[in-house]
C-alpha cells in the first residue's frame, strides 16, 4: 500500500493487559477511501486493535500515523479532531432524546443568548442525512426506532463531528437483510465520496460482499492482509482458524412426536414504563425441536424472555413446563424446569468481576452433590470448571482470572457450557452467537442441535437470519409484541422472512396457531 495514500497506519502495535498480551507488533494499514474488513476470532485482537486507533486504549508500544502525520491518539476528543469516528457494536443514545438531539449532542448550535437552535439542529441533522444517505426524521425520538435506524444515528453523530475515518464494530449484528442491503449501499456510497470505512466482523459472507481489502487476526497477531478479489471464505476461514469453514451439515433427528414440553398460554406483558409490549402470545414446544421466535429487536422478545424466566411478571396468561405451572414461581424455582442463555451475557448472563470458575458453577453452586460434611467442595466444582474450559475449547489462562478479562465470545461459551450441562427438558436460548466468530458459532450450533437431538424443547430467539434458517424445525415472527407468522426454513427465503419481521407481511390469527 503506497504510504502518501494510506489513510491509517499503525506500525508495530503491541496491547497488554497484566500477562494477556491483546496485540502482538500488528502492521495494519488503511487506504483512503476503501472499505476494510478486520476479521479474527474472538479474542484475536480486533476490538481492542480499533480502540487504540479511536483513543479509548493506549498502546504498550507502536507508532501510528493518520494521512502520513505522525500522531498520538490520548483519548476519543483527540481521536475525533483527528476526523476517526466509531459506532460501536452497543449503541450510545439517549432514548428520550430526538435523532437531531443525539446527532448534535456536545456541539449544538448556539441560538441567542447561548440557548440550543433547536431548529438549526433539525436542518443540518436533515442536511446530513440527505447528503450521507442515511435518511431519518430529525424530530423522530430513539425510543420509537428500529434498530437499523438507531445504527443509522450513530452514523450520522460520527459524521457530525467531521468524521473521515469511520470504525463500524460488527455493523450487521442485528440488522435484518433488508437493513443489511441498505446499509452496504450507504458504505459504498460514502467509500466513493473519500471517506474511509474499517468494520469488524465475524461474517464472512457479507465480508466477500462489502469489502476492498480483509486483514485477518488471529490471536493477536496479523495473519496477512488479502484482497477481495485474490481470496474467499474458505481461505479467510483457514487463516483465522486454522482449518476450512466448509462444516459439515449438523445432524437432526426428527422431531419426536410427543405432547409438548413447553406450553405458553395468551401470555402478556408490560414493560417498565407499563406499556404492553407482549399481546396475547401462544405457542409449544415439543421434546427434541427448536421452535425460533424471530423478529427486529425491540418487538417484544426481550419482554417474553424476562416473562419466561420469571424476571418479569406475566399481566395474563400462563407457562407449563411438563404441566408445571411456572407462572407464579421465582427465578430460582423455574431453573429447575428451564436452562437459560440470556441475550445480553455482560447484564444478565455473567458477574464480569467474578472468575471463570465462579460463573461455571452459578446456579449450581447450592447443589447438595457440590457439598461435603456441609461445606463446599472446591476440588470437586474445580474439576467440574476444568472440564467445562477443556470441553468448550474456552481460551482463558486458568479458571481463577475474572471473567471480564476475556473476549466476548468465550464469556458467550462460558455461559452456554454452565447452562447445557443442567440437562434440563427445557432450553430458552436468545442471540446465542451475537458477537461470536465462525468457529465458535460453528461450535455453540452443534451443542444446540445435540442437546435437540437428546429430546430437549429448545426455544431460540435471533435476529440473524442465517443462524435461524440453520436450526429452526419451525419459526414463529414476533412483530409489535403478536406473533404475526408461523413458517418452516425449507418454505421460506429469507427475504420473505425479513417481509415478516419488518410488518410487511402478516398471516391470520389461524396460521400462526396451526
Amino acid at each position: 500500500m503506497g504510504e502518501n495514500r494510506c489513510a491509517v497506519e499503525m506500525q508495530g502495535i503491541c496491547k497488554q493487559f497484566g500477562a494477556v498480551q491483546a496485540n502482538k507488533d500488528i502492521n495494519f494499514s488503511v487506504l483512503k477511501g476503501e472499505i476494510h474488513a478486520i476479521v479474527g476470532e474472538n479474542g484475536a485482537g480486533k476490538t481492542t486493535l480499533m480502540n487504540i486507533l479511536f483513543g479509548m486504549l493506549e498502546p504498550t508500544a507502536g507508532k501510528i500515523r493518520i494521512n502520513g502525520e505522525p500522531v498520538k491518539i490520548t483519548s476519543p476528543n483527540k481521536a475525533i479532531r483527528l476526523g476517526i469516528g466509531m459506532v460501536h457494536q452497543h449503541f450510545e443514545l439517549v432514548p428520550t432524546f430526538t435523532v437531531a438531539e443525539n446527532v448534535c449532542m456536545g456541539h449544538e448550535p448556539q441560538g441567542r443568548l447561548a440557548s440550543v437552535d433547536k431548529k438549526e439542529m433539525v436542518r443540518r441533522t436533515k442536511e446530513l442525512a440527505e447528503q450521507s444517505g442515511l435518511r431519518i426524521d430529525p424530530e423522530a425520538k430513539i425510543k420509537d426506532l428500529s434498530v437499523g435506524l438507531l445504527q443509522r444515528v450513530e452514523i450520522l453523530k460520527a459524521l457530525s463531528r467531521g468524521a473521515e475515518i469511520l470504525i463500524l464494530d460488527e455493523p450487521t449484528a442485528v440488522l435484518t437483510p433488508l437493513e443489511c442491503e441498505e446499509l452496504f449501499a450507504v458504505l459504498r456510497r460514502m467509500s466513493r465520496e473519500d471517506k474511509t470505512i474499517i468494520i469488524i466482523t465475524h461474517k464472512l459472507k457479507e465480508v466477500m460482499e462489502i469489502a476492498d481489502h480483509i486483514t485477518i487476526l488471529s490471536r493477536g497477531e496479523t495473519k496477512g492482509t488479502l484482497l477481495k478479489k485474490d481470496t474467499d471464505a474458505q481461505e479467510l476461514a483457514r487463516l483465522m482458524m486454522g482449518k476450512s469453514a466448509e462444516f459439515q451439515p449438523l445432524d437432526r433427528l426428527a422431531v419426536l412426536e410427543a405432547e409438548p414440553r413447553l406450553v405458553v398460554e395468551h401470555l402478556s406483558a408490560r414493560d417498565g414504563m407499563g406499556l404492553d409490549k407482549l399481546k396475547d402470545v401462544s405457542f409449544r414446544v415439543r421434546p427434541g425441536e427448536i421452535l425460533t421466535i424471530a423478529g427486529v429487536e425491540g418487538n417484544g422478545q426481550t419482554e417474553l424472555l424476562n416473562t419466561l424466566i420469571g424476571l418479569t411478571p406475566a399481566s395474563s396468561g400462563k407457562i407449563l413446563a411438563g404441566g408445571v405451572d411456572l407462572t407464579a414461581m421465582s427465578v430460582r424455582e423455574r431453573r429447575k424446569y428451564c436452562s437459560y442463555i440470556p441475550e445480553d451475557r455482560m447484564k444478565t448472563g455473567l458477574d464480569l468481576q467474578a472468575t471463570v470458575h465462579d460463573n461455571l458453577i452459578a446456579g449450581r453452586h447450592r447443589d447438595r452433590d457440590w457439598k461435603r460434611g456441609g461445606l463446599f467442595d472446591y476440588r470437586k466444582t474445580r474439576v467440574h470448571a476444568q472440564s467445562l474450559v477443556d470441553d468448550y475449547a474456552i481460551r482463558t489462562d486458568g479458571i481463577d482470572i475474572a471473567v471480564s478479562s476475556l473476549s466476548g465470545g468465550n464469556q458467550q461459551k462460558i455461559v452456554a457450557a454452565r447452562e447445557l450441562c443442567f440437562e434440563n427438558g427445557i432450553l430458552v436460548v436468545a442471540q446465542p452467537s451475537r458477537g461470536v466468530d465462525v468457529g465458535a458459532t460453528r461450535f455453540i450450533h452443534e451443542q444446540l442441535i445435540q442437546v435437540r437431538n437428546q429430546g430437549c424443547a429448545i426455544l431460540l430467539i435471533s435476529t440473524d437470519l442465517d443462524e435461524v434458517l440453520l436450526l429452526s424445525d419451525r419459526i414463529q415472527v414476533l412483530f409489535e409484541g403478536r406473533l404475526v407468522a408461523n413458517v418452516r426454513p425449507a418454505e421460506i427465503t429469507p427475504q420473505e422472512l425479513g417481509l415478516y419481521m419488518t410488518g410487511s407481511k402478516t398471516m391470520t390469527p389461524e396460521e400462526v396457531s396451526a
